[in-house]
């Protein structure tokens, strides 16, 4: 095993972390980013733990239920809201990216919440499928990787930022 510190600037960053073998990396959990000015802590707990833990602290200071019920393959937890429950898919990163799979599209309400653990502040992003699948745009939903496999990621550019921040804390998909 080796390991690898590289020192770049946040532009550089972006354009780093498109490059197919980092995303592959970063898939795997063999990537993380720190910045320069944070000591390095040592923590026990996974991204996807951290983004869990902090997905459900968020939703219930919202007033909202997690439960721990989940349908296999689909979703990992449910969350009750005033007037309905729905099923939500975490996909947590350290980075900004957003991913889909074919099969989150067979569950109508399905919630996708995308949990960015970044230095500067967590983001929560909450979905529908098809209003990921329109900000990846036909290109994304056209690619080898998802017509063949049926998955898709990627680090998301600021394009995909910026169209992603309309969902971001949007806490109220659980009230409709």
């Amino acid at each position: 095993m080796a390991k690898i510190i590289m020192d770049v600037s946040s532009a550089d960053l972006v354009d780093l972390l498109g490059l197919p073998v980092i995303a592959r990396l970063m898939d795997d959990g063999r990537v993380s980013i720190q910045p320069d000015d944070l000591p390095v802590i040592a923590d026990q707990s996974s991204t996807r733990q951290k983004g869990r833990e902090t997905f459900e602290r968020r939703a219930r200071q919202h007033g909202l239920i997690v439960k721990t019920f989940s349908q296999p393959g689909v979703s990992d937890f449910v969350v009750n809201g005033p007037a309905n429950t729905k099923p939500v898919r975490l996909i947590c990163s350290e980075s900004p990216r957003i991913s889909v799979r074919r099969e989150w599209a067979e569950t109508s309400d399905l919630v996708c919440a995308y949990v960015w653990l970044l230095p500067a502040g967590t983001r929560i992003f909450l979905m529908s499928y098809e209003e990921v699948t329109e900000i990846l745009g036909d290109k994304a939903m056209g690619t080898d990787s998802f017509k063949d496999n049926g998955y898709y990621t990627t680090a998301c550019t600021t394009r995909r930022q910026h169209a992603m921040e309309p969902f971001e804390d949007r806490w109220q998909i659980f009230n409709s």
